[in-house]
């Protein structure tokens, strides 16, 4: 009876501990590297604001100065109407004798038109104007009251005028820079440097993200040694507390003196400590991960990182990685992009050194008043009172300095622009010959630190197996196990080292996401 309760409640207490563990796994995200990446694409804080940026800058980056070689349409309408009064007086002479009179005249007047112009600049620096302007003057009325005293007689006089209101002119011009501003460097220039601002943007997105898949990474990796180290500290205190076992049985039956349980448990203690500096260790990784792949959104579940570091022969030459690099880095890019607008500018500058000849040709085209617009536009479109103007205008500046210190200036930053990118060509070699090195000595430490752990290793067992036939201490014991604790922690630095010094060469070549399968679109 007392067998069966035992079971009973040994089998109900294994439901609930498999309940709780089935409900924890539920609760445990598994993610691997890659998965890491791409849930911190979607909901990384750092990379949503550089995607925003790079998409503001890509729609209106162009606008203000491709508006410049837009067809321009500018259209008024005016109306008018007025009404003036006027008195005066005057002496008439009348049979002898002069008579004062009163003139009283009111006029009224009313008119309306319409005036359009079109203009097109071009990109070689010409530009078209179309003007088109009918007008209707209206009519003119006025009334004059004239009031004679004596006999007090009053005439009114009403008058009309501009029985033909109607009337309307048309023109076309076109003007063109021969010297200053000619070409399409002059007219294009801000245009092509806009463009090139949006390549730049395109490049400095690439590398913004990069940068963050490379944070990413090293926040992964982090958070794998912080797991892997409580492992090894948890193992190491395994040990340890097995170590104060055997020396409590041996100082029981009189083998090992009471002293030698005081240092195991020492040594426990410490290998607690450790525990416990491993596990706030594991708590921050664990936040910064969060924070880094899960920055927009909320994430209360356990984490668990599937992937561990592996090495893999590095397959690739120093001068092969440095040309890698001189193709791919977006500084590079940029500069060289710079280098082309520095060039731009100074042909621009140099431009504006010339003197200015401007040509132009124009058209004007007149109609007669008429009482209807119909022979206003016959008039007009059919050429009938065509006007022609040829215009050649040239002018010479003596001095000029302005322009003269504006092309100082651009040559400066032109040949400023050719040693930074060449200093940048220097600082990219030397980040990839470092990051290179750095990766082949991170490769052979780990080779190294395998090594040292298994003699630690094997150096342990043998003094255990000694100490247990009474030929070593318990405190050569101790160190023994110490040497193993530390040589099982340099060999994981080492892995960790090694994967981010692949990240990092990764980085300095410039091709970290072609190696993550990453596309910018």
């Amino acid at each position: 009876m007392l067998r069966h309760r035992v079971t009973s409640a040994l089998t109900l207490c294994l439901c609930v501990a498999g309940t709780v563990i089935c409900a924890r796994a539920q609760d445990v995200r598994r993610l691997s590297l890659h998965d890491a990446i791409q849930a911190a694409l979607a909901n990384n804080l750092a990379i949503e604001i550089q995607r925003s940026s790079w998409q503001g800058i890509k729609e209106a980056g162009t606008l203000s100065e491709e508006a410049v070689f837009e067809w321009q349409l500018s259209a008024t309408a005016q109306g008018s109407w007025s009404k003036s009064g006027s008195s005066s007086f005057s002496d008439y002479l009348v049979d002898d004798e002069y008579i004062l009179a009163q003139q009283d005249t009111l006029t009224y007047n009313n008119g309306r038109g319409i005036s359009a112009t079109v203009l097109k600049p071009f990109t070689w620096g010409g530009e078209a104007r179309l003007t088109y302007s009918p007008s209707y003057s209206g009519w003119n009325r006025s009334t004059t009251s004239t009031l004679l005293e004596p006999p007090n007689t009053v005439f009114e006089l009403p008058s009309f005028s501009n029985q033909w209101p109607y009337s309307g002119s048309w023109g076309f011009s076109y003007s063109q820079n021969l010297l200053k501003g000619f070409g399409r460097k002059a007219a294009t220039g801000q245009l092509i440097i806009a463009r090139r601002g949006l390549t730049a943007a395109d490049a400095n997105f690439r590398r913004a993200l990069q940068d963050q898949v490379a944070l990413i990474e090293r926040v992964y990796w982090n958070l794998v040694n912080a797991q892997m180290n409580l492992v090894n500290k948890r193992q190491a205190l395994d040990i340890a507390q097995q170590q104060l076992k055997e020396n409590q049985i041996r100082v029981e039956t009189g083998v090992l003196a009471p002293i030698e349980v005081t240092s195991s448990e020492a040594n426990v203690a410490l290998q607690e400590v450790a525990i416990i500096q491993a596990e706030a260790g594991l708590l921050n990784a664990k936040d910064t991960f969060v924070r880094t792949v899960y920055s927009t959104a909320e994430s209360h579940e356990e984490i668990e990182l599937t992937d561990a570091p592996i090495v893999t022969p590095l397959d690739l030459e120093e001068s092969d990685a440095i040309e890698t690099a001189l193709k791919n880095r977006v500084e590079l890019l940029t500069g060289r992009l710079d280098l082309e607008n520095a060039k731009l500018s100074e042909d621009i500058a140099h431009s504006n050194l010339k003197p200015t000849l401007n040509a132009s040709v124009s058209y004007n085209g007149t109609a007669i008043s008429a009482d209807s617009i119909g022979p206003v536009h016959s008039d007009l479109f059919g050429f009938r009172y065509p006007g022609y103007n040829v215009n050649l205008n040239f002018v010479m500046p003596l001095q000029n300095k302005s322009a003269r210190a504006v092309n100082v200036r651009a040559r400066a930053n032109r040949r400023s622009a050719e040693l930074a990118l060449r200093d940048q060509e220097l600082a990219i070699t030397l980040d990839v010959r470092t990051a290179y090195r750095n990766l082949q000595a991170a490769e052979k430490s780990i080779a190294a630190s395998e090594k040292s752990r298994i003699l630690a290793q094997a150096t342990y067992d043998a003094e255990h197996m000694r100490f247990a036939n009474g030929l070593s201490t318990n405190f050569v014991v101790l160190q023994r196990l110490n040497d193993l604790d530390n040589a099982k922690t340099t060999e994981l630095d080492a892995k960790i080292a090694y994967v981010n010094a692949k990240i990092a060469l990764q980085q300095a070549m410039g091709t970290l996401l072609e190696y993550r399968n990453i596309k910018v679109q």
